[in-house]
């Protein structure tokens, strides 16, 4: 969004607020469908930001869910449950049981545990209902079976009349160097061929979380803003897949897709010269957004004041409502005479900005929520929202 774009958007909602631009994350999703290999799938990890799932859904082949609750927002928004992947580390029987009836076996489902294979065993064989899984390699973390495990539950998989195993389910994390990404794919390479020839069967899909670069500071280092480039990191990916094993590839992302599309409007309620630099306490904080290897503001974000201003700099420390010196947005910003009123814009906080926040702490409110949609038109998703009610007794 541009200057006067944001202007408006302050002068007629307020703050402090966020906007999502829906443009951004199109034009994001063109750039890569033109990069990619054509028969490369693109999935939307929805955890990067649950508000643009109404807005994406119909642009990638899927969506990523990673919490029962996340599902029920695709149940509320009339997500086609095909287009579902049903990830997460922590599935029970009862909430697999209420999304299966809902999709009536749908969509995709990981597996991550010999626990979690139980459970849908359990279930398809209970509802007579044929599902399509996916196993999730680890790569060392909490997340996924070790190959031994992967290799003992594809063929527990091949023995059931109701699961089909559909291929290898992978994700080790975000921001990632192209080197790392490009030694993981040579790994998913190898494991497919290896498991290949000891068991005679081919793995025919990829789900590949890619974990790629977005640069958030204008103090990165030159060589982190440089990886970040989208178009060089998407074309590396690219010559990648095409020697990949796998038949079928998606690939799964958040922060790459979304990032770029966010804007976070905070006001200023104070100007204080207590020292030098100052001090500007604004109407939002450290509750209501929060940036990938932020460190308590200690890396400036790419922010905008989006009055005109003029005249000498003057350095201060950007500063929200919390009664914790912890709620530090921005350090050392140089600014020309800021005023009580002023908005400041914080950029590209499309993905997790607006969920990672410490919410509850003082029971400050949670800030609304505005979407602009491709026709440039402004909606309003979420009033503004008090917190202090989750804080008070029921039996009061």
């Amino acid at each position: 969004m541009n200057t006067e774009e944001l202007r408006a958007v302050a002068a007629t909602y307020g703050t402090p607020t966020y906007i999502f631009d829906v443009r951004e994350v199109e034009a994001r999703i063109r750039l890569l469908r033109s990069l990619l290999p054509e028969d490369t799938g693109l999935c939307f990890a929805v955890k990067a930001n649950p508000f643009l799932i109404p807005y994406v859904a119909d642009l990638v082949d899927r969506l990523e869910v990673c919490s029962p609750g996340e599902y029920e927002i695709c149940i509320q928004e009339q997500i086609a449950p095909e287009k579902i992947v049903v990830s997460g580390v922590n599935k029970t029987y009862e909430s697999m049981k209420r999304i299966l009836s809902y999709s009536k076996g749908a969509g995709i489902y990981t597996i991550e545990s010999e626990e979690h294979a139980k459970i849908l065993r359990t279930l398809a064989e209970k509802n007579q209902m044929p599902l399509s899984v996916l196993i999730r390699l680890s790569s060392g973390n909490q997340f996924g079976v070790d190959a031994e495990t992967f290799f003992r539950l594809a063929k527990e998989i091949q023995e059931s009349p109701y699961l089909t195993l559909a291929g290898v389910h992978y994700y080790a994390g975000t921001q990632k160097r192209q080197s790392k990404l490009e030694k993981e794919l040579d790994t998913l390479t190898a494991f497919a061929k290896t498991f290949e020839e000891e068991t005679g069967t081919v793995l025919k899909e990829l789900e590949y979380g890619a974990g790629m670069k977005v640069s958030y500071f204008i103090n990165d280092s030159e060589k982190d803003q440089r990886e970040s480039e989208p178009e060089p990191q998407i074309q590396a990916l690219a010559e990648k897949l095409r020697t990949c094993a796998y038949g079928k590839k998606t690939i799964e992302l958040g922060r790459f897709l979304v990032s770029m599309s966010g804007y976070y409007l905070t006001r200023v309620m104070d100007v204080k010269r207590t020292a030098q630099p100052g001090f500007l306490i604004l109407d939002g904080g450290i509750h209501q957004i929060n940036y990938y290897g932020w460190m308590m503001g200690m890396k400036q974000p790419k922010i905008e004041v989006l009055a005109e201003k003029s005249g000498e700099e003057e350095l201060f420390h950007l500063c929200g409502s919390l009664c914790t010196v912890n709620d530090v947005l921005a350090r050392d910003v140089a600014l020309h005479d800021p005023q009580k009123g002023d908005v400041i814009c914080f950029k590209r906080c499309g993905a997790y900005a607006a969920t990672e926040g410490m919410a509850m702490f003082l029971s400050r409110e949670l800030p609304q929520v505005l979407i602009c949609k491709t026709d440039g038109k402004i909606e309003k998703l979420r009033d503004q929202m008090e917190t202090y009610l989750f804080h008070v007794s029921a039996t009061t």
